[in-house]
């Protein structure tokens, strides 16, 4: 093999890839990303055996078509410190050479037959959606994804896809982060899928070009995502998700209506003051004002308000100051609306019509 390619593309490409390569494995090749010449392009592979990724790298000339299996962290460090325009990457058996106008690296890799396979995506998806749409949607339910449960189905997001709609749930058992969106054209069927929040890491990173559009392929197993420049594969989450929709409360009895920036602003003031052990915040809603106080033991306590239109009775009810402020980082619309029933009840935080949070109180007694 034997290919010149763009340095910027290369570390483009390598960026992606090295996250995705295993770190501690006891198999030397699933250190390494597999470099494919062929047809005028350069496809790099990586996968830690639960997701992969095909990426195309076309800013390249082949000159020569093959393979080779180089440990990705050297490959990568190279690219990275070049300041070349453009790297010549040559093999001999299994040892590769990367060369630019003044420098000449050797690695020495391995058998690229002994990589295990990648999945290609081949034939149309099950549906497609704007890139933008899709990573909008990510970033208002991954952050809701369970941390600790690995292996649980709350470690991954919900899809489900009907018609023209998708729609994306996540929770770890504290909160339920749900997001809507619409698709470019009808899936081919309704479909019902549990994606790991490490694909969903990648499609984030991965999908951003203003105008492109994604196809989404999601088999019995596995899902994959085709978008310009790569294809991503990840096996599902396996097991049963909950059943969000008996958490989320039908109706309400009181409804604050808050300027987004500003209530984010006041619930990061009153977070200064809580700890480990009064990790919470006390929002006191009135008609026009709600008041947010906190307290420390032997470190303080804190008082701020924010203005806010209340459809209802008053209400004393606390959360999780940062359980608050992680749905306020993702909301994309100048108000939001609080609902609530009672200090010991779930509320509802909505922003538009595409985002719904669920959040349970915490008692501070």
């Amino acid at each position: 093999m034997k290919v010149i390619a763009q340095t910027a593309a290369l570390q483009e490409a390598l960026t992606l890839t090295g996250s995705i390569v295993a770190t501690r494995t006891p198999k030397p090749v699933l250190q390494c990303v597999k470099l494919v010449a062929a047809n005028g392009v350069l496809t790099l592979m990586a996968t830690d055996l639960e997701a992969g990724c095909r990426y195309h790298v076309t800013a390249v000339q082949v000159e020569e078509e093959g393979e080779a299996l180089v440990p990705a962290d050297r490959l990568n460090g190279i690219v990275r410190e070049s300041d070349e325009q453009s790297l010549t990457i040559e093999t001999e058996k299994e040892t590769c050479h990367i060369r630019g106008a003044g420098s000449h690296f050797k690695i020495f890799g391995y058998d690229p037959a002994e990589y295990p396979a990648v999945a290609d995506f081949e034939g149309a998806g099950d549906f497609e959606i704007p890139a933008a749409t899709l990573a909008a949607m990510i970033g208002k339910t991954l952050f809701a994804t369970s941390k600790t449960h690995s292996h649980y189905a709350i470690s991954g997001v919900l899809w489900e896809a009907s018609g023209k709609k998708l729609q994306m749930v996540a929770t770890d058992g504290h909160r339920l982060a749900q997001a809507k969106g619409a698709t470019k054209k009808s899936a081919a069927r309704e479909i019902s899928a549990i994606v790991p929040a490490k694909l969903m890491s990648l499609v984030q990173r991965i999908a951003t070009g203003a105008e492109e559009v994604l196809d989404v392929k999601v088999q019995e197993n596995q899902i994959l995502i085709r978008t310009a420049r790569a294809v991503l594969v990840s096996s599902l989450v396996q097991g049963n998700f909950p059943k969000y929709t008996d958490v989320i409360p039908k109706e309400s009895n009181r409804k604050a209506t808050i300027e987004t920036g500003r209530f984010e602003h006041r619930l990061r003031q009153a977070a200064l003051l809580t700890n480990e052990e009064s990790k919470g915040v006390r929002l006191s809603f009135a008609a026009s004002q709600v008041t947010l106080t906190s307290r420390a033991p032997e470190t303080g306590e804190a008082e701020v308000t924010c203005p806010v239109a209340l459809d209802g009775e008053p209400i004393e009810i606390a959360f999780n100051p940062t359980f608050l402020v992680d749905a306020m980082r993702v909301v994309d619309s100048a108000e939001v609306t609080l609902e609530m029933n009672a200090s010991n009840k779930p509320a509802v935080l909505r922003a538009g019509s595409d985002f719904l949070y669920v959040l349970m109180p915490v008692d501070l007694g």
